[in-house]
């Protein structure tokens, strides 16, 4: 039977030594972690809840907290005002249901087994958040979208790993492209429903702002395709400015639902002890972005407060992993962390006064995919390693990034008239060689090269890889070496070579994909 390594173990692989341990990342293989003082003896009604808020496929900077949004977000940045911004937060992998089962374990997504992929399953084997905190005497439960998708039976569980559901209440005529379950009334009936004295631990994920988008929300009041900011990896078009007003609506959509949910928090009395995060899955869905391990696909807003603790204002460089989650839960909750989570709590950051790096060994983040729909030959797979400068990357699939859309070219002279329509797929494979297109071809569609570098603060939409560039080569062999390591350490198939599980289960959602889902 395998162990983890434990930290000195990791120092070593990586060639720091204890000299470099300010460089390691949390421990791996750790004994359970401390309690906050003052967190472990009190009665269970001083303890926190946890009002966990998740968003689904949103990047870092369609929050205006980070102050480079085309909307406003007025109530994540009032989380964010009141107690701290995160800058560097990383989901585990830019897919859902892995990136969701990472925040649930505490663990990698490529240590979770078949969990490891959207559209599998999650095994029982791996304590959820839900019911380690319902083991300590909370009232714990989710509306909307919990874990998933995948399938609930193969794994052994009764209950969706987010906990029980909330989903009774309803909107009536919600409008197009958006969830028709009534969040904050769904939280209202959760907190009506909670033993007297319990503490509460409730997740929220929001559908919103995941496709299929409303087709006219860019003529909503407020909203203008003209002043929309477009990432550079995508073509500047009316009809791609379109669809991403359309999109951006459901982020401004969104953040009202956030908004409702801290005024049921404080009409039940409850804002004050009450750690609030608020996140996302994963990036934005445009190429180069969700399913993707740039940073548009996998670095996440994240704003967390807790008025009765934390203080207010605070903007933090710490790197905040999703494995990461799950252990600051649990020790603000006072409830044992599990040796075998490979997170680490982030507790002593929140509670912190200090702004900037404040816990020095969190210095970089490690997220990666296996597989996101992709069919042959596409595929997706892939790790990166990120520090505040440089993302390195690597592919071990050899097939094109993306299947672009079934549309053939088309005459340019029609460029003008559908370039108003169109969203990116269908742009590309329509207008392949057009000279306002052709660029972003291989950016979308191309073939991945074996590794990829990129500096993020020069070129913050990694457009230049320098994976060859010798004058980078020293950087490339340091982020390569501690990515390996890291690798090693928490048992990656990727790094061990033990790729037999992770094989046989993209061949059954691959089999499952074909079949449209349905078996």
């Amino acid at each position: 039977m395998k162990t983890k390594l434990v930290r000195r173990d990791f120092l070593k692989l990586a060639g720091l030594g204890a000299a470099g341990s300010a460089l390691a990342f949390p421990s791996v293989g750790k004994s359970e972690a401390p309690i906050v003082q003052g967190l472990e003896k009190g009665p269970a009604g001083n303890r926190p809840n946890i009002l966990l808020v998740i968003n689904d496929d949103q990047s870092w900077c369609e929050c205006s907290a980070y102050g480079n949004s085309s909307v406003q977000t007025p109530h994540f940045d009032r989380v964010a005002r009141d107690g701290v911004l995160f800058n560097y937060a990383y989901c585990s992998a830019p897919s859902c249901a892995p990136s969701r089962a990472a925040l649930l374990t505490g663990r990698n997504f490529w240590e979770l087994e078949q969990g490891a992929f959207i559209q599998a399953w999650l095994p029982a084997k791996f304590p959820v958040l839900p019911d380690l905190l319902e083991a300590a005497g909370y009232h714990a439960g989710y509306t909307g979208k919990g874990w998933g998708p995948g399938l609930l039976p193969e794994s052994g569980r009764k209950r969706n790993p987010a906990g029980n559901v909330f989903n009774a209440a309803k909107i009536k005529s919600p409008p197009e492209g958006i969830s028709a379950f009534d969040y904050a009334t769904n939280f209202a009936k959760f907190l009506d429903a909670r033993p007297k004295g319990r503490p509460f631990y409730f997740w929220a994920g929001l559908i919103e702002p995941h496709h299929p988008h409303g087709k006219d929300n860019y003529k909503q009041p407020g909203m203008d395709p003209a002043a929309i900011k477009v990432p550079g990896f995508l073509p500047d078009t009316p009809g791609v400015r379109r669809h991403r007003t359309n999109y951006l609506w459901e982020v401004r959509h969104a953040d009202g639902s956030l908004g409702a949910l801290l005024k049921v928090l404080e009409a039940h009395g409850e804002l004050a002890n009450t750690l609030v995060i608020v996140t996302a899955d994963n990036g934005t869905p445009a190429p180069r972005a969700k399913a993707n391990v740039y940073d548009w696909g996998v670095r996440l807003p994240l704003a967390m407060m807790w008025p009765a603790r934390v203080k207010a204002g605070r903007k933090v460089d710490d790197f905040i992993g999703f494995a990461d989650f799950a252990p600051t839960i649990l020790e603000a909750a006072g409830v044992p962390v599990p040796r075998e989570m490979s997170g680490r709590s982030a507790l002593n950051v929140l509670l912190s006064a200090a702004s900037g790096r404040v816990d020095a060994a969190r210095d970089f983040a490690v997220s990666g995919l296996e597989w996101h729909g992709e069919l042959p030959p596409c595929n997706q797979s892939s790790r990166m390693i990120r520090d505040e400068r440089f993302q390195y990357i690597i592919n071990y699939g050899t097939g094109p990034r993306f299947a672009l859309s079934s549309k053939g070219p088309q005459p340019d002279g029609d460029f003008e008239k559908n370039a108003a329509t169109y969203d990116v797929s269908a742009l590309l494979a329509a207008y392949p060689e057009h000279p306002a297109v052709k660029r972003f071809v291989p950016l979308v569609q191309g073939p991945r090269p074996r590794e990829e570098l990129y500096d993020c603060v020069a070129d913050p939409f990694e457009l230049n890889n320098l994976a060859e560039n010798p004058g980078f080569a020293a950087v490339k062999e340091k982020l390569r070496a501690r990515l390996e390591a890291y690798q090693r350490a928490t048992q990656d198939p990727r790094g061990t070579g033990e790729m037999a599980l992770f094989e046989k289960t993209r061949g059954f959602v691959v089999e499952r994909k074909r079949k449209g889902y349905h078996e």
